[in-house]
């Protein structure tokens, strides 16, 4: 049966109009997609009996079909500048729900990003005291945790929490890292991106290299004695951050103040645990030579160059009595007593300086890893005490026999210093260890081997599985699974 060309018209009219919905997921505006009406009636046109009004029906059709097809092409322009406001989900190095354009604020559009991660460590442990200390026999979850990360109303606004539940605290939740991070730079001088921000919160303070590297990115089954000796840890506090350009090399540096050394978990508001003087502490590292990458401590790139980075960190803190807790964290050399219990009755505040400097390198497999450490406590108050002087290093390298598979891993730290004898004498405790690290997936699951020789600890470290005045064999199986 054939079709009138005003059905004809109507049909194609409909059929473009479902394909702009189907294609475009926008539906127009009935002016969008408006025909031309005929003022004639079916029957008017079947009277026309001439080739010419025909031929002209047809003409004046077309003209509307054309002027349809350039209105659809100006909606699906429309559809493609429009924001993005679906709710994406998915993994990347962490499971995600983002939104590209999540509102509005006026002119501003603001992004969201959530990123979920978790990692655990699940550690055997075996110490033979060779001293007054007992042995141990134990499995543990050494860090257990759920990371919860990423921007809020612009990317240049970061935040990151991790929540920790291991075993050394009976597996109980503890709030270790919550931080914002805003790119002011970036965001509000039109710098670079990375070179000027603000961090404010709990975090990592930045000052030594080993704690700066995350604990899911080590050689060994955990920190050396030396950098755990010589160690800030985490606080409360602000800092600024950036990089400067040097030679078209970024030197990157952040400076912080916080409310002392190791205070994480510390009671503020005169709870006796704090005292009133805030801390400072500043890093910066440079690549001397090549990049030096993201693989943490190994070489899992396999570096087909040579790759240097050089780095140095300052801290300093004044405390005294009125934090008492504060006071009993600073420990001595080599018996890990507390430095407060063996000053003379009445001194009750004093000085504590920490220097570290680091080099580093890595070249097709081969890590070389190594750090000094120095420690200055002076300005006595309450009685005579003579300046303390303590320092140490780390010597650490590893290599992989089986390209980024299996690696072999050794290291030496040692600990020298008077302030166990109160400037009397010398003491000093090393360490020694070795180990094999299989990389089933790189970081994000290994089984590490380790084996460590201590003549005395001057450290109290659940992480480390050491306790004061250790003296022994540590050996530690460690399975690590991140994602």
């Amino acid at each position: 049966m054939p079709v009138s060309p005003i059905a004809g018209s109507r049909l194609l009219t409909a059929v473009v109009a479902v394909a702009l919905v189907v294609l475009t997921g926008v539906r127009a505006d009935a002016s969008d997609l408006k025909l031309w009406e005929p003022a004639e009636s079916a029957a008017a046109v079947e009277e026309e009996s001439t080739g010419d009004a025909v031929l002209e029906l047809v003409d004046r059709q077309q003209a509307e079909i054309d002027q349809l097809l350039r209105r659809l092409e100006a909606v699906e322009a429309r559809a493609a500048e429009a924001p993005d406001s679906r709710l994406r989900f998915g993994y990347d190095r962490g499971f995600f729900a983002s939104s590209p354009d999540g509102i509005r604020l006026g002119e501003t559009t603001a992004p969201f990003l959530l990123k979920l991660n978790s990692w655990m460590q699940l550690r055997h442990t075996v110490f033979e005291s060779e001293g007054m200390t007992a042995d141990q026999n134990d499995i543990e979850f050494e860090r257990l945790r759920l990371v919860l990360s990423g921007h809020v109303y612009t990317p240049d606004l970061k935040f990151f929490t991790q929540i920790d539940g291991d075993s050394d605290q009976g597996e109980l939740a503890d709030w270790l890292d919550y931080y914002v991070l805003y790119d002011i730079g970036h965001d509000a001088l039109g710098l670079d991106q990375n070179h000027l921000r603000i961090r404010a919160g709990k975090w990592k303070l930045p000052f030594n290299r080993t704690r700066a590297e995350s604990g899911w990115k080590l050689q060994f089954a955990d920190r050396s004695v030396a950098s755990s000796f010589f160690d800030i840890n985490r606080s409360l506090g602000a800092s600024l951050l950036g990089q400067i350009m040097i030679d078209e090399t970024p030197l990157a540096w952040e400076a912080a103040v916080f409310n002392g050394f190791n205070t994480q978990g510390f009671v503020p508001v005169r709870s006796g645990q704090l005292d009133r003087n805030l801390a400072t502490s500043a890093r910066c590292t440079i690549d001397l030579l090549g990049e030096w990458g993201t693989d943490g401590e190994p070489d899992l790139t396999q570096h087909e160059n040579p790759a240097i980075r050089a780095g140095g960190g300052f801290a300093y803190s004044r405390v005294d009595a009125e934090g008492l807790r504060e006071l009993e964290s600073i420990r001595a050399v080599d018996s890990g007593a507390v430095l407060a219990t063996i000053l003379p009755p009445g001194v009750d505040a004093f000085n504590v300086f920490l220097y570290a400097a680091d080099l580093n390198f890595k070249w097709r497999g081969l890590s070389v890893l190594s750090e000094a450490y120095f420690r200055r406590i002076n300005q006595f108050s309450g009685g005579q005490v003579a300046d303390l002087f303590d320092r140490g290093f780390l010597v650490q390298s590893g290599y992989f026999v089986c390209p980024n598979k299996l690696e072999l891993v050794g290291r030496w730290s040692r600990i020298v210093g008077d302030s166990g004898t109160l400037g009397d004498r010398r003491q000093s405790a090393d360490e020694v260890a070795g180990g094999v690290v299989w990389y089933i997936r790189g970081h994000f699951a290994k089984l590490t081997f380790d084996v460590t020789r201590v003549n005395g600890t001057p450290i109290r470290d659940p992480a480390l599985n050491l306790l004061p005045g250790d003296d022994g064999i540590l050996y530690r199986s460690q399975f690590q699974l991140w994602f």
